[in-house]
């Protein structure tokens, strides 16, 4: 089960109007430069993500931590909000977690089932869980291996009410032999066997499984979280205080959380600047700057899973057919590609567009435990120029824009020119557009833009979304992965998910097919082995770089503002943001 985030509360509104002036001004680079763009190139030095090391912990106090709406729910598994997700992260917990490096670490379960320690079977189908010793719910009630068969039970049938019944497909068994161990049994191995029960519900304080929708535990959960829900004042405030019977001695170190709910950003602002709150969550840009200069707090980030990408169709658009072949006229050319992606200014974009704010990448693989690293893309319009006349497309006429000669399957005097597309409503997503037109138009290469409805970008294929039936030649916008990426990797890029009437779930609307690549991600969705894992996926993170199959432009940030106050905390790329609330604590 992936821990969802909305796409619209994963990146920060980090731009000004006034950016555009500066990204279209003359390049501040010279256009002979070269420019190394690296992961060294971080907005900080030191670690991506921030980490509060205050101490020692003075225990006590109760943090407010401000919402911008009320939650629908406490009950994640019937699918809420990210906001309802911040109160629930406080209150629930799962078998396992995800550090700040995306790596497992163990929650509620004793230790990460594995081969060597007899977890996994040797047929990779059965997973024996072991529970930690004498936990309690935060009514004092055990926690046994029946709450998390009763959770299964619960969440496997999207008549239950389950948003997420699809994730639990491949179990075919769960048996509770005795009250500390669970052994789940599966038709095929699960790669994300580990994230399989981020969440578990108590038995005793819920109801019959069919019922889950509807139960009075969607709006007064028990726990074995840090904190436990004291009250829900509907569209004000949700209390919450130390749970007596947290698994880890001496903490939380704070005596609650006060979720308080505040529509308007002015007046969050002004709370967070008078000292009545702890945590402004997402906080703007211009929220994020008067607060820092009241010196009443801090933003705080990590790298968000939020990747912005220049994505190049390999396949020839509008001919009806959706397959791989042949390849595009004029994407097809690796040469091509390259240029494209060494014109492109991405350290004009990140230091001018977006203040420093967003992080630099260079593959949607560098993230989470994989962490594959690829020769840095770099910034040298010359060598694009270059790349561009030994692939046939030169400007014989002096118009500015290039044309083909000699380019095979291109009638000699066809225009270099490009469609690009993004999906409307996301105002710095257009500006990054803007910035791509301007550089690619510096080393001849006419770019149109026209940005389409989300629904339209990411509809289906009944829907004959064109990213789907292969109709573009560039696509431009931000997606990720989760923690285990595994699944999700393979729809987006094994060779045999190209989009089609036969598939229509396939994600690689690249047309970017290679055999070896599949059978990479199919070793590395085929054991738990994560060293065996990663050096798979970073085989074919070495491919995509090789084949430049997408410019990744920048990597979003993901975290809120900080009251000066408050400390313990670290912010996390993978989790909610009280993922570690028992550590916080405030001074007194």
């Amino acid at each position: 089960m992936r821990r969802s985030r909305t796409r619209s509360s994963s990146r920060h509104s980090w731009w000004r109007a006034g950016a555009l002036l500066a990204l279209l001004a003359p390049l501040v680079v010279a256009s002979g430069a070269v420019m190394a763009q690296d992961a060294d190139s971080t907005p900080e030095a030191g670690p991506a993500y921030y980490a509060d090391t205050e101490g020692p912990a003075q225990p006590g106090g109760t943090a407010n931590f401000l919402l911008y709406e009320d939650p629908d729910g406490l009950n994640p598994l019937v699918g809420n909000t990210s906001i309802a997700l911040q109160v629930s992260t406080a209150i629930l917990e799962g078998l396992t977690y995800n550090d700040p490096d995306g790596n497992f670490q163990p929650a509620l379960a004793a230790e990460l089932p594995n081969l060597d320690n007899g977890g996994v079977s040797e047929d990779l189908k059965t997973v024996t869980w072991k529970l930690k010793p004498d936990l309690l719910w935060s009514d004092g009630e055990p926690v046994t291996s029946a709450d998390v068969k009763h959770t299964w039970e619960a969440v496997r049938d999207a008549a239950n009410g389950s948003a997420f019944a699809s994730e639990y497909e491949l179990i075919t068994d769960l048996q509770t032999p005795d009250p500390a161990t669970v052994v789940v049994t599966y038709s095929a191995f699960n790669a994300g066997y580990l994230d399989q029960f981020p969440w578990i519900v108590p038995q005793h304080a819920t109801g019959p499984a069919e019922e889950m929708a509807t139960w009075d535990f969607n709006r007064n959960p028990i726990g074995t979280g840090p904190f436990k829900l004291q009250e829900w004042a509907a569209g004000e405030y949700l209390a919450t205080v130390k749970n007596e019977n947290y698994r880890e001695e001496g903490k939380p170190y704070l005596d609650g959380i006060n979720f308080l709910v505040v529509p308007a950003e002015e007046a969050r602002t002004a709370r967070m600047i008078e000292g009545d709150g702890d945590v402004m969550l997402w906080a703007g840009d211009e929220a994020e700057e008067q607060i820092e200069a009241a010196s009443a707090g801090m933003g705080r980030t990590a790298p968000g899973i939020w990747v912005v990408e220049m994505r190049f169709n390999l396949s020839q658009p509008f001919d009806d057919d959706p397959g791989a072949t042949p390849p595009h006229p004029i994407l097809g050319d690796l040469r091509v590609r390259e240029a494209l992606a060494t014109a492109v200014n991405r350290e004009r974009i990140i230091t001018e567009l977006f203040e420093n704010r967003v992080f630099h990448i260079d593959s949607p693989f560098d993230v989470g435990w994989m962490a594959c690293q690829v020769e840095p893309f770099t910034y040298d319009p010359e060598r694009a120029k270059t790349l561009l006349d030994e692939a046939g497309w030169t400007d014989d006429d002096g118009d500015g824009v290039r044309e083909a000669h000699g380019v095979a399957d291109v009638a000699d005097g066809t225009p270099l020119s490009l469609m690009m597309n993004g999906y409307t409503g996301y105002s710095p997503l257009e500006l990054i557009e803007l910035a791509i037109q301007e550089d690619l138009k510096a080393v001849g290469v006419d770019v149109k833009l026209e940005n389409q409805e989300f629904a339209v970008i990411f509809g289906t294929w009944d829907d004959a979304s064109p990213r789907l039936l292969g109709d573009y030649d560039i696509l431009v916008y931000d997606a990720g992965w989760f923690a285990e990426p595994g699944k999700e990797i393979v729809q987006d890029l094994h060779p045999e998910q190209v989009p089609s009437a036969q598939n229509p779930g396939g994600r690689n609307i690249y047309r970017w097919v290679r055999e070896d690549v599949g059978e990479w991600f199919d070793t590395a969705n085929g054991t738990p082995d994560v060293a065996v894992r990663r050096e798979n996926f970073c085989n074919a993170a070495s491919a995509y770089r090789e084949d430049i199959v997408s410019l990744p432009v920048l990597q979003f940030s993901e975290g809120s503002v900080y009251a000066n106050r408050i400390h313990g905390y670290t912010v996390s790329t993978w989790e909610y943001a009280p993922w570690d609330a028992e550590n916080w604590w405030v001074e007194g």
